[in-house]
């Protein structure tokens, strides 16, 4: 089974810490380049979002068509992916916020930016939680086929 969502989110947890970093780094120096960088790694973070979405869709269609997860994640999975869309719509804020606020050299706006920064990190990261939920108590993706024989091998020890 291909997964396409995988590789892309790590991304949208990662890419606003060093855009986070870039941010206090300009604040505490002032120096426009740190400002710029932010914003272009915010704007790389939201072009991958919507990889990442496309991709848990994709994903999330293979996981219930194959009853790749145990029926109690069903829910969580729903939830996973409404919520997946409230972290880029965050993020999209966040990144038009920077953008904005390099664009007029404001420091007031500047500050509210590293704000929404954090918050895009915390919601990525309670996302990111419940990708792992998913994944490791729900059995979200992993084949059922591949726990069974490993379950039997088991059994089969003396």
């Amino acid at each position: 089974m291909s997964h396409l969502h995988p590789p892309f989110v790590h991304f949208i947890i990662a890419l606003p810490v060093a855009a986070l970093f870039s941010q206090l780094t300009f604040l505490a120096t002032r120096d426009r380049t740190y400002s710029n960088a932010a914003t272009r790694i915010l704007a790389l973070s939201l072009l991958l979002s919507f990889l990442a979405l496309y991709g848990g869709y994709a994903d999330a269609q293979k996981i219930v068509k194959g009853n790749d997860i145990l029926k109690e994640g069903l829910r969580l999975l729903e939830s996973h992916k409404t919520f997946g869309i409230i972290v880029v719509v965050i993020l999209a804020a966040t990144t038009a916020l920077k953008w904005v606020a390099g664009s007029k050299e404001s420091l007031f706006m500047e500050k509210l930016s590293l704000l929404f920064i954090i918050v895009t990190i915390l919601a990525s990261l309670y996302q990111g939680n419940h990708g792992g939920m998913l994944v490791y108590k729900y059995s979200a993706g992993i084949d059922g086929k591949i726990i069974d024989k490993r379950v039997e091998e088991m059994n089969s020890r003396p």
